[in-house]
């Protein structure tokens, strides 16, 4: 999260909203949110309701995977990526996210 901050401009070319989503409590989410300062939105996803239909959710262990969603103005699904090391290859992220909007 802390190199999707550190490099927002990547994306300032986006028509896009971007969001953290975890299933963490919303308190937990805020209190990472103003920890790090973060200018982004974070979403608290306990039921893991939203995860699952972004495809993210991990039904064996009942968690989130780590990645990127995709979703149209509307909130359909387009696409989704699970990759554990999404920040640490921001540029190949933005770059995927750009691939897949322009599809």
């Amino acid at each position: 999260m802390v190199q999707l901050q550190e490099n927002l401009a990547l994306f300032e070319d986006l028509d896009a909203d971007l969001y953290a989503i975890s299933a963490d409590t919303p308190s937990n989410s805020m209190a990472l949110k103003e920890a790090g300062e973060f200018t982004y939105s974070f979403l608290s996803d306990e039921s893991l309701s939203v995860l699952d239909y972004v495809h993210m959710k991990d039904e064996e262990h009942q968690m989130s995977y780590r990645g990127v969603s995709i979703l149209d103005e509307n909130g359909e699904y387009l696409f989704h990526h699970i990759n554990d090391h999404w920040g640490e290859q921001i540029e190949e992220t933005a770059q995927l996210i750009y691939d897949q909007l322009n599809e």
